[in-house]
């Protein structure tokens, strides 16, 4: 038996460790924000984590490699005009990891709450977004690689809800089915991508993962989600050689609204 949840910044209005940035000073989020980085839970975990056995899960090469694939995979297809009944993209760049977008969504995985940070932002990325997956289950065996692979595909399953006009214009004040991961993982001036996540035992009996991905570019209101246009007629760099339709990993893309 299992419970599945997902949870995305459906959508954000223009907003303004092992780095040596001060979190807690810099001015990285706006209307006074507090930002995750700022006194971040230990690795053993938040308070809410408190005798629940909590565990770091290391997100090795291999899985970095698995979450990009899963990630750039379905950029692919929708770069291409392979889903229907989305356009093709103009300019879409092939995601690459970031450990700093990854070291902040440590900090939110290790809170052993299921919830969104206010601001996730860094130097590099002001306009950071971010999708947020749980999983609970017991009686069973589930591999970190099989989660993955599930958490993605569930955002990426939103795309059913989604209309060429959300990806025209990102809607504002949106009523319906969620669509705001599957949108995030579509983005165009989204290039960059770091995930993390936390183990631990829920009542007992609920074996928890939660996986939480930090981007370097959000759902911005009344801005597209991507630029249609021929494949990849816009890319400066030319394609990906792996990723069909993708601008190559040398694309500069400014993530900003």
């Amino acid at each position: 038996m299992f419970r599945f949840i997902l949870a995305s910044l459906l959508l954000i209005g223009l907003i303004d460790s092992i780095y040596s940035i001060d979190y807690c000073t810099a001015n990285l989020c706006s209307s006074g924000l507090p930002n995750v980085g700022c006194n971040p839970p230990p690795l053993s975990g938040g308070p809410q984590c408190f005798g629940r056995s909590p565990v770091v899960v290391p997100i090795t090469a291999s899985l970095r490699s698995l979450i990009l694939d899963q990630h750039n995979s379905r950029r692919s297809l929708i770069a291409t005009g392979r889903l229907s009944p989305f356009f093709p993209a103009r300019r879409m760049p092939t995601l690459v990891w970031d450990d700093e977008l990854a070291s902040q969504a440590g900090h939110n995985a290790r809170s052993c709450v299921f919830q969104h940070d206010r601001c996730r932002n860094t130097v590099d990325f002001r306009w950071a977004g971010q999708n947020l997956a749980i999983k609970q289950f017991y009686g069973q065996t589930i591999t970190v690689e099989t989660l993955i692979n599930d958490f993605v595909r569930m955002w990426w399953d939103e795309h059913f809800d989604t209309t060429t006009g959300h990806i025209d214009s990102y809607p504002s004040n949106h009523v319906g089915p969620a669509i705001g991961h599957f949108t995030q993982i579509a983005s165009d001036r989204t290039w960059a991508v770091g995930c993390a996540m936390q183990n631990w035992l829920q009542d007992g009996m609920w074996i928890t993962y939660y996986f939480v991905c930090n981007y370097s570019f959000t759902n911005i209101v009344n801005q597209p989600v991507y630029v249609r246009g021929t494949t990849a007629e816009g890319c400066m760099t030319g394609q990906d050689s792996r990723y069909q339709g993708l601008c190559s990993v040398n694309e500069v893309v400014q993530s900003v609204p």
